[in-house]
């Protein structure tokens, strides 16, 4: 965990930054909140009891709270009057339809869904920075607005339509977070530029007109054989048409088709996702791919339909809040907590936000041992549990030092 600061030379508590702060009460709060919600997880688009929990804690506290955002969207304001900017700090509440399989008294009571990417733990973590800004809020210029969304895990995702409903009105710049197993507890990865590769989903429908007889393909359109050759053309081409030092990646992920081992079945169903980091290459690979099946139907005498989900652009840290946080983490963490965070290929729906307003997006190690280094998306994924106030503390510390500082854009 975050266990020590460097000020002047000097290694000190966290909690010394803030005496009357009591890091440890608000671990045990921020415990019970993440371990509530891992055991009662919500998919997409229907995080009712997610959000109605967190909003009833939100009022307890006396705060305001903005509704109706993207479903079961909802954020807070927390101000101290002064004038100043306004920064938002954004957090995803959905869970994945994975069985929890780890062996632990928190596992998911939901069967075949689970907090598997750590959504929980930015839920918790986000109300932890409004509990310590709350601490603070008179060192607040201008306002500090924390935002929950639904459906980062989908297509379409959440932001977007968090974004048509005023989320970002008013903002100048957005911050958010991704708990990392690949990172040690107590430190920070943070990475210029692109942090995520754009991502879009890609699904095609084979049609032969009819089943055949195994016996006899040649009697027959033959959809099996065309879904092979499709995927092989899928798998190749990225290599010979995309620019190496783009790095572009080609998944099938589906393929479905037949019940019978003797029938070549009439349909053929396969979807995938194409991941780069050349945003302008984005159109070009979809209409690569749509070519490509135009060219299989008509020279196999099959249809096929092609089908793009809406995707997402790749998140992009603003140089000058990668600048502004890597500094502000080297002060007060220490040099060795930063790490500099290798190019990824997943995608995140944050990259929506940081479309729209200078953005960035931190990874926060959760890493102490083999338990907690599972991959996302794993159906053992866990975390170390007691980065949860202290990453609670640093980040609205973050955003409380960005209020006060004259950051240009």
């Amino acid at each position: 965990m975050f266990a020590v600061c460097k000020t002047g030379g000097n290694h000190v508590s966290i909690t010394d930054l803030k005496p009357e702060i009591n890091e440890q009460a608000l671990q045990y709060q921020l415990l019970w909140m993440r371990r509530h919600l891992h055991q009662n997880p919500e998919l997409s688009w229907g995080e009712y009891e997610t959000s109605r929990l967190i909003i009833e804690k939100l009022r307890a506290m006396g705060l305001e709270v903005k509704t109706g955002l993207a479903q079961t969207g909802f954020y807070t304001d927390i101000s101290s009057g002064r004038p100043g900017p306004c920064l938002a700090w954004r957090a995803d509440m959905d869970a994945l339809p994975i069985e929890d399989e780890k062996d632990v008294p928190y596992k998911s009571q939901r069967a075949g869904i689970a907090h598997m990417c750590g959504h929980d733990v930015h839920t918790t973590v986000a109300f932890g920075i409004v509990k310590h800004l709350l601490t603070r809020k008179d060192d607040i210029r201008g306002t500090i607005r924390v935002f929950w969304q639904p459906a980062e895990e989908q297509q379409p995702s959440g932001s977007p339509e968090m974004i048509r409903d005023g989320v970002l009105e008013g903002v100048h710049a957005v911050y958010g977070m991704h708990c990392d197993p690949n990172t040690e507890s107590g430190k920070i990865s943070l990475r210029p530029g692109a942090e995520t590769a754009a991502f879009d989903a890609f699904q095609f429908e084979i049609d032969g007109g009819s089943t055949n007889h195994s016996a006899r393909p040649h009697r027959k359109p033959d959809a099996m054989w065309v879904g092979h050759q499709l995927v092989q053309n899928i798998y190749q081409f990225a290599g010979r048409m995309i620019n190496v030092l783009e790095p572009t990646v080609v998944s099938v992920c589906k393929f479905n088709a037949g019940n019978a081992l003797n029938v070549i079945p009439r349909q053929v169903y396969i979807g995938g996702t194409v991941r780069t980091v050349a945003e302008d290459k984005r159109d070009y690979i979809k209409d690569y791919l749509k070519r490509l099946a135009d060219n299989l139907a008509e020279l196999h005498g099959v249809k096929i339909s092609s089908d793009f989900g809406l995707g997402a652009p790749a998140v992009v840290n603003h140089p000058t809040l990668y600048a502004f946080a890597k500094d502000y983490a080297r002060e007060t963490l220490g040099p060795d907590k930063v790490v500099s965070r290798p190019q990824s290929m997943g995608a995140e729906d944050f990259a929506f936000y940081s479309s729209e307003r200078p953005g960035l997006f931190i990874r926060v190690g959760t890493s102490n041992g083999p338990a907690t280094s599972h991959p996302l998306h794993s159906s053992l994924f866990d975390i170390d549990e007691s980065i949860l106030a202290p990453s609670a503390i640093f980040l609205a510390n973050l955003l409380i030092r960005h209020t006060q500082s004259d950051l240009q854009f």
